[in-house]
């Protein structure tokens, strides 16, 4: 029986999206488990005498890891800023949501910046758009909140849906305790 690792997952992300021109969809929670394995490794590699095989493919390993996923998230990043230049509808990692959502609002200040400037219009400054709240779902119970605008919410149950302050949020997300809605219709 063959076992797939985290490393196995990732060269077949990086050879799958080097092999195409679209955004390759990623297995969920693909860089956290990334991260995960780096992080396993490095406290393997810590307790090691550093002059072992073992270590020493430990540490070939990261290297290697290290390169394979800077140029999987480099590629990705490239195609992220040409499908927000085309204005293409692509599926972002999660993580990779809100620097998508960042390009789409610089390529569409440069095509107000080219249409202003051809009209003989002055420019109008750079301004991204900040969510300032956002709608999510609750994976678990979650107590009462006192939210970053000082306004209490809650307490939800799980699978309530809810608009909170983005920190807010933001925060809850990071604790599993949520997941953002798409209320853009993409």
């Amino acid at each position: 029986m063959v076992r797939i690792t985290v490393y196995d997952d990732a060269v077949k992300a990086w050879n799958q999206e080097r092999a195409s021109k679209e955004l390759q969809l990623l297995k969920p929670g693909f860089f956290k488990d990334i991260a995960g394995y780096v992080r396993r490794l490095k406290e393997a590699h810590r307790n090691l005498d550093q002059k072992s095989l073992k270590a020493i493919v430990i540490q070939d390993e990261l290297f290697r890891l290290e390169k394979l996923v800077s140029q999987l998230v480099d590629v990705r990043l490239e195609k992220m800023w040409r499908a927000s230049q085309t204005q293409s509808q692509i599926q972002p990692d999660t993580v990779e949501k809100q620097p998508h959502e960042a390009f789409n609002d610089v390529a569409r200040y440069y095509d107000r910046l080219k249409e202003d400037l051809s009209q003989g219009r002055e420019p109008q400054s750079f301004q991204a758009s900040k969510k300032e709240r956002l709608t999510i779902r609750f994976l678990k119970d979650v107590p009462s909140i006192v939210g970053v605008d000082l306004r209490t919410y809650g307490p939800f149950l799980k699978e309530d849906v809810a608009v909170v302050p983005y920190e807010n949020a933001e925060s809850l997300i990071r604790q599993r305790a949520a997941e953002e809605i798409s209320t853009t219709g993409r």
